[in-house]
């Protein structure tokens, strides 16, 4: 299902989200992604206990107000010992299912927040918006 959803033309805006594609700005990802409004980095990620050290490191330094953290097709919570160095960095951190978190970063992002989602593309197929 397709999102419609005004925004700045030069921001990265999710337009849809499916269990096996991300698209921003009308290109399709096939894999998780971690994205801002000026940044898109793909992940090797599938699932949450490949989120590491590493990639908490990149999410720290470009401090967000918010870090939204899609799980795939079913919401799922993050550890909060995993979590540890973005709440010690101040960072709010928010899970829900990647179709969410999708729709969650436009409106953010929409509205000037500094914001940042990390959407998992576990390829479940038995979901899709």
């Amino acid at each position: 299902m397709g999102f419609q959803l005004e925004s700045s033309t030069h921001l990265n805006t999710i337009t849809a989200c499916t269990d096996q594609v991300i698209q921003i700005n009308r290109q399709d990802y096939t894999e998780s992604v971690l994205i801002s409004p000026t940044r898109i980095e793909r992940l090797a990620a599938r699932t949450l206990s490949d989120l590491d050290d590493a990639l908490w490191g990149k999410v720290i330094a470009d401090s967000p107000e918010v870090l939204l953290i899609g799980t795939g097709a079913q919401h799922t919570f993050v550890s909060p010992a995993q979590l540890a160095p973005l709440y010690q960095a101040q960072i709010g951190v928010e899970c829900m299912s990647s179709h969410a978190a999708a729709r969650t970063y436009n409106v953010l992002m929409n509205e000037g927040r500094r914001v940042l989602a990390i959407l998992l593309l576990t390829n479940d197929a038995t979901h899709t918006i």
